[in-house]
C-alpha cells in the first residue's frame, strides 16, 4: 500500500510539472491568396457557366524567378477558386503572373510580415496589388474576385 501511494505520489508530482507554465503553443496556418474569375457582367464564374474549360491550365508563374507556384484549387457547383498557399511561409514581396490557357490574366504583388505578440508570431499580408484586372475583395470569405470582361 505504501509503495502504491509512493508511486502515486510521484506520478502527481510528474504531472504537475507542466501545469504552472506560461507558454502558449502557437500554430497559425500560413496566408494564402484565393482568387475567383467571375464575369464582369453577368456575375457568374467563368469555368462554371463554360467561359473558361476547366480542362485548361492555370498556371501561376513568379515574376523574379520565372518558375511555376504551386496552387490548389477548390471546385464547387458553382465555383472554382485558385489558391495560392506558398506565400505564408515565408516573408517577402511576391510577384506573381496568373494565366489560363497560356493567357495573362493579371499580376499579383504581394508584400507579407511577420508579426509577433508575447507568446505567438504569424505571417500576414502587408499590401496587395493586383494589375491589369479588375477585382473586388470579399471581406467575408477572403476571395479576391476577378472580374473579366467576355464581350468582345
Amino acid at each position: 500500500m505504501k509503495k502504491l501511494f509512493k508511486l502515486s505520489f510521484v506520478l502527481l508530482f510528474i504531472t504537475s510539472l507542466g501545469c504552472g507554465s506560461d507558454s502558449v503553443d502557437c500554430t497559425t496556418p500560413p496566408v494564402s491568396l484565393m482568387f475567383e474569375f467571375i464575369d464582369k457582367d453577368s456575375g457568374e464564374n467563368l469555368f462554371a457557366n463554360g467561359t473558361f474549360d476547366a480542362k485548361q491550365a492555370v498556371t501561376v508563374t513568379d515574376l523574379d524567378s520565372k518558375k511555376v507556384v504551386e496552387t490548389s484549387y477548390l471546385k464547387s457547383d458553382n465555383s472554382n477558386i485558385l489558391t495560392i498557399t506558398t506565400i505564408g511561409w515565408q516573408t517577402g514581396t511576391f510577384n506573381y503572373s496568373i494565366a489560363i490557357g497560356g493567357k495573362s490574366i493579371f499580376e499579383s504583388h504581394v508584400t507579407t510580415q511577420r508579426t509577433s505578440n508575447k507568446d505567438c508570431s504569424t505571417t500576414s499580408i502587408k499590401t496587395i496589388e493586383i494589375k491589369n484586372a479588375e477585382f473586388e475583395f470579399d471581406k467575408t470569405t477572403g476571395i479576391y474576385k476577378i472580374l473579366i470582361s467576355t464581350e468582345q
